[in-house]
């Protein structure tokens, strides 16, 4: 852009310019509201999982039937990374995992196609595609409870089941953005028919007849219409039950020629389902409501919603808290509704906390501006560059769909500091042209273009670096994109801001070296006339006038003191002027459309008020305010100019040596880039910092086949003791056995339990919580043959922190082996909670089928196997209707008929038959034991062993373990073993992001040899990468913080950022060269005039980012680290470029002479080396 170019834009055009960028702040501030809220970016996991139901079948047999088939079928599938399969009784599970770039709809139809080639028992369920998603997990878990009579036993749990299902779900689902409300717990209605095995054999009569009677009777059926004269007649069949007695009287058949009715075959009872799970709150019975929020809905919204609709909060009006759902529901019914658990809360206090750590950073940043530069109106200048910067990113953030979560707003947080950069570059050199003498105008523009080609560099160098993410596979290139768009946008934005609005204002006469100035300020009468131009003067009228003598009027025949505090605060005329323009232009154009002149008149009066309140404003507070904080900032200001006083007077002479002696700062370089390396080699990693999010939850596994009785009277006494301490502890709910309508697990059962507890405000520490999992861990170490595994809500990974895999194909080699490596990992100090997959399988009640002696009776094994499950499991036959709900009816022998091994050999597979034969006549029945499950992965069987981590870090895990299975375990040919679980992910990632952290520095690379169209430079700036990288190893070693994923993605904006000072440096050398200037003095005059600037950007970036990097508040564990890479990155960095690469320049430039030297005449020996490989002097 040529000279008058960039005039007629950024100068002349001050108004143009203005509306500009508040039309983009507009936008972006309404895009912004509009953003929805997550904890997280929305993630789409590279995993399916296919579930089939095989019923009554044993592990092994599901394996076979189920599991090898559709993993043969499968195993073609385009993307698949991994294939494995978890086979239990009765389910089989086949996981899939994909490559993270599988576009997963159409991986889904694929697999849906191959699933329709493959050819399953007639007994197995079609198999369902499930998706694994964290934000599936409920957004609000509810707890409805009741004291009283009414309340106890067991129609009290009827009672409250029906209440959650018919009021509090009914109430809450037709809330905007909520996709389901789940009931667990409690005691669901059913009717049983309990038949007796004596009448059916005395009768002859087969179960099945029972359950197709209740069916055929229970009908209503519409037989269509008839018309009869004028009118036309519905024919409908109305022959559903309508009570108990009603299903008693069916009959069922006829015996000895009377008829048999269901009274004389079973008694019929209101009863309930077979319990699966029982439910808990703080120590007392209860139904659990869990929410969940559809996908794009915004959290935060949508469980304020809920909250208001239940009572827990009246909006608005605190003293009526509890109105509402629950509030209804005590009054009428004496139950209590509470808040169990709300995730939103967590979510919300995150977000705000990156809100106020982007404020505070913001504030820093600011401050130190001002100590750097001691005047008010150049760091007001560039403190409009963070909002401005800031609002005109949201608006690209909504068109891509980017939420607003820790990760994007982390991004923004992140980059406060860089936002003023770019405005302190371009201003500082405004700056400098003034003091050449330079009027405003010509040090604006010419200002401006010095550093253009920098300011756009050093910015494509920062972003540039997010690019290669695209390259990055696993959790760190979906989870983290996010954030790399906020921090390119804000960047890009404050580009824009630097180079076109800053000039802007600086053109408008203000007085840059802060001192005073005598002329009026052209800038503000030129916003005034405009105020009033053409049609504007004719509708704002007299107010124009009177508001532009009230602004001009304390211009006028001011003394030099009051001039000084009116050129003090000209932005805020501005601001005036342009609110006092668009407040009353609006109303009075409202006001000739609708009201007319009345409305018109109250326009121009509120103009004026407007105007006059602004100028009292700054007439007579302002100047107070000022007035204090120039004595609150007197001494910070003194401190800060001694010190760079001090530092101006040293770094010429510190230099100018350094330059002497190149070849010992080479040398030292060197020594501190190899012990960064032996530093950064011996550092422990992690896929990613654990997040205490105030809550976790405790697993509890007995052996399979324990019934739900009996898990509860283990684990009820462990609930009772912790509520009994009660400390730390805010809530517990409690979870025994499983829910099989909704459950995505299938190693939950009768067997399992999970204590949920969160934790109070003053215990969220990582101490306090690692203290009530310890009292948990000891009291459950005392219970014989229960393991107990700590889950922690995880942010991305859906894998357990370390699983080894034990391949092979025996089953009892594989689980003897799958014990000792147990037996070995649990006396690890690295690991807790460590369990196996392999352990014992259920108790059975096995029945082998002789095929011949079926044939001999004539009987089939599907027909008899019909005949046992409908009288011991029992059948569905159809669903008693009432106004509010449906209630099933079950058939199935009473409980003597079914109680014992010898109640099932003696069941009558014939009846109706001559002779009634015995389930025993035709099948062994035996007692048995199977695995509890068949694990393969990749075509192989595996025993899984998982743990938690415990003291260090994964890495320090993985390599402990591979240590201790090799030393202490003799290893058949036939097994093998390897590690696996988030270590596995990390591995990958950690490939991935050293991929993109040297595509990022070749990028770096490249932006540099376009600006300086050189090959040589580039290399000389791009030494202040592993440079900064001192910094960042030294600091995660002396803080002993883990390298992760976090810190890797710190590293890589790391190498963005570092360039821009060196960029600056060098490219100002490069300009005194092209003027004349020897090398050795360029390079000393390039250092004083650019060390203000280079410290400025340093320090304003590191204090923008100190509130990350102190890590408080809730997810501060995610933001820490990356910005602790950063600031110590960026230290080191700036202390070591101020004195290396001005040596490595001059080495660079001597050695490209010499080579060039040799090559040309004689004659041209003395040209020194510029931009571009030209050489005009070659004198070091």
């Amino acid at each position: 852009m040529s000279q008058t170019a960039l005039k007629s834009f950024a100068t002349a055009r001050p108004v143009a310019i203005l509306v500009v960028f508040i039309a983009a702040g507009v936008f972006g501030l309404l895009s912004y509201f509009q953003l929805p809220v997550t904890l997280m970016p929305e993630l789409t996991y590279p995993t399916l999982t296919v579930r089939t139901t095989y019923p009554g079948a044993a592990p092994e047999e599901v394996e076979n039937d189920i599991g090898r088939p559709i993993e043969d079928a499968l195993g073609v599938v385009g993307g698949i990374q991994k294939i494995s399969s978890i086979n239990r009784a009765g389910i089989s599970d086949v996981v899939l995992e994909f490559t993270w770039d599988t576009e997963m709809s159409d991986a889904t139809q694929e697999v849906l196609e191959k699933l329709d080639r493959v050819f399953l028992p007639m007994e197995a369920e079609r198999p369902l595609i499930l998706h694994y998603d964290p934000s599936l997990d409920p957004i609000l878990e509810l707890s409805l409870s009741g004291d009283g009579e009414r309340f106890h036993g067991q129609e009290g749990l009827r009672r409250l089941r029906r209440l959650a299902e018919l009021q509090v779900k009914r109430q809450i689902e037709p809330i905007k953005g909520i996709a389901a409300v789940r009931v667990r717990g409690g005691l669901e209605e059913e009717i049983h028919v309990k038949v007796d095995a004596a009448s059916l054999r005395r009768t002859g009569i087969p179960i099945q007849r029972v359950i197709d009677r209740l069916a055929q009777e229970n009908i209503n059926v519409a037989g269509g219409t008839l018309q009869e004269g004028r009118i036309e007649y519905l024919v409908r069949t109305l022959n559903e039950f309508q009570d108990l007695d009603q299903i008693r009287g069916t009959i069922v058949s006829s015996f000895e020629g009377r008829p048999i009715r269901i009274r004389d075959l079973a008694t019929v009872s209101w009863e309930h389902k077979e319990r699966e799970i029982l439910t808990r709150t703080d120590g007392g019975d209860s139904v659990q409501i869990d929410i969940f929020k559809e996908a794009d809905a915004n959290i935060v919204g949508v469980a304020k919603s809920v909250n208001v609709m239940i009572g827990t909060i009246v909006e608005g009006d605190d003293e009526n808290r509890g109105a509402g759902v629950a509030q209804t529901l005590f009054d009428e019914e004496g139950a209590r509704l509470s808040l169990a658990a709300d995730r939103s809360l967590f979510i919300e206090s995150s977000i705000d906390e990156v809100k106020q750590t982007a404020v505070l950073g913001g504030f820093l940043a600011i401050s130190i501006l001002y100590l750097f530069l001691r005047n008010f109106k150049s760091t007001a200048i560039i403190f409009v560059s963070i909002p401005l910067s800031l609002l005109v990113a949201f608006a690209p953030l909504k068109m891509l769909g980017v939420s607003l979560n820790i990760m994007s707003l982390g991004g923004l947080a992140l980059g406060i500091g860089m936002l003023v950069d770019s405005s302190i570059v371009v201003l500082e050199s405004i700056f400098r042209c003034r003091q050449e003498g330079d009027g405003i105008l010509q040090a604006a523009v010419r200002g401006t273009l010095e550093v253009r080609a920098a300011v756009w560099a050093s910015t494509f160098t920062s972003i540039a670096v997010f690019f290669p993410m695209v390259f990055v596979e696993g959790l760190a290139g979906q989870a983290f994109g996010d954030l790399g768009f906020a921090v390119v946008f804000s960047l890009l934005a404050s580009a824009l801001v630097a180079l076109y609005f800053i000039p802007m204002l600086a053109s408008l006469q203000l007085n840059l070296r802060g001192g005073t100035g005598d002329e009026s300020p052209e800038g503000l009468k030129s916003l005034l006339r405009w105020s009033s131009w053409h049609g504007f003067r004719r509708d704002l009228g007299a107010p124009s006038r009177v508001t532009r003598s009230l602004l001009t009027l304390p211009l006028r025949g001011k003394s030099l003191l009051g001039k000084v505090g009116l050129w003090l605060f000209y932005p805020l005329w501005i601001v005036c002027a342009v609110l006092t323009f668009v407040v009353g232009y609006f109303f009075v154009f409202i006001g000739r459309l609708v009201l007319g002149t009345i409305l018109e008149f109250l326009g121009k009066l509120l103009a004026a008020v407007v105007f006059g309140v602004g100028w009292l404003i700054a007439r007579y507070v302002v100047p107070v305010v000022v007035v204090a904080f120039r004595v609150v900032t007197w001494l910070p200001r003194k401190i800060v100019g001694g010190i760079l006083d001090t530092m101006n007077r040293i770094y010429p002479p510190l230099l100018r040596g350094a330059l002497a002696a190149p070849l010992l700062i080479v040398v030292l370089v060197f020594g501190v880039l190899w012990v960064t390396w032996q530093v950064g080699t011996s550092l422990d990693s992690e896929l990613l910092p654990e997040v205490h999010q105030g809550e976790f939850t405790v697993e509890v596994q007995l052996p399979v086949g324990t019934p739900l009785s009996e898990t509860e009277s283990i684990v009820i006494p462990v609930e009772q003791a912790l509520l009994k301490e009660k400390e730390n502890i805010q809530s517990l709910l409690l979870t025994v056995g499983y829910d099989s309508a909704n459950s995505q697990r299938s190693d939950e059962g009768e067997h399992t339990a999970a204590f949920k507890v969160l934790l109070d405000e003053k215990s969220r520490s990582a101490e306090a919580e690692q203290a009530v999992i310890d009292r948990l861990r000891t009291r459950f170490s005392r219970i014989p043959d229960l393991d107990a595994r700590v889950v922690r809500p995880v942010l991305f990974s859906s894998k357990t922190p370390i699983e080894v895999e034990i391949y092979g194909n025996n089953l009892r080699l594989l689980r003897d082996y799958s014990t000792q490596v147990k037996e070995v990992l649990a006396r690890l100090p690295e690991l807790t909670d460590v369990e196996t997959t392999l352990r014992p399988g259920a108790p059975e009640v096995q029945i082998v089928y002789d095929r011949d002696r079926l044939s001999l009776y004539d009987l089939s094994i599907g027909d008899v196997a019909r005949h046992v499950r409908d009288k011991v499991k029992g059948f569905e036959a159809t669903r008693f209707n009432m106004t509010d709900r449906r209630i099933p009816i079950l058939v199935r022998l009473q409980m003597d008929d079914r109680e014992t091994v010898e109640d099932v050999r003696d069941l009558i597979v014939n009846p109706g038959g001559d002779r009634p034969i015995p389930l025993s006549a035709v099948a062994d029945v035996s007692l048995g034991e199977g695995p509890s499950e068949v694990r393969r992965v990749d075509g192989s069987r595996v025993g899984l062993v998982q743990a938690n981590l415990g003291e260090g870090s994964l890495s320090a895990a993985a390599t402990a373990i591979e240590t201790a299975l090799h030393a202490e375990l003799d290893w058949p040919a036939e097994l093998g073993f390897a590690i696996s679980g988030q270590n596995e992910e990390w591995q990958r990632s950690q490939r991935s992001l050293l991929l993109a952290l040297a595509l990022s520095m070749f990028l770096v690379y490249v932006i540099m040899a376009i600006q300086f169209e050189s090959l040589v430079h580039p290399l000389v700036i791009m030494l202040t990468i592993p440079l900064a990288f001192v910094g960042t190893v030294l600091a995660l070693k002396i803080l002993g913080l883990n390298l992760s994923i976090v810190v890797f993605l710190g590293m890589i904006m790391l190498a963005g950022i570092v360039v821009n000072n060196a960029i600056v440096f060098v490219d100002y050398i490069n300009k005194l060269r092209e003027r004349g200037m020897e090398r050795a003095e360029a390079i000393v005059t390039a250092g004083q005039v650019r060390l203000r600037p280079i410290l400025m950007t340093t320090m304003t970036t590191v204090l923008g980012l100190l509130p990350l990097a102190l890590g408080v508040g809730d997810g501060a564990e995610i933001r820490a680290p990356m910005a602790i890479a950063v600031i110590s990155g960026l230290i080191t960095s700036t202390a070591l470029t101020l004195l290396v690469i001005p040596v490595v320049y001059s080495l660079f430039d001597s050695v490209v002479a010499w080579m060039f030297r040799s090559r040309v005449k004689k004659s041209e020996q003395d040209a020194p080396l510029v931009a571009g490989g030209s050489v005009d002097s070659v004198a070091p």
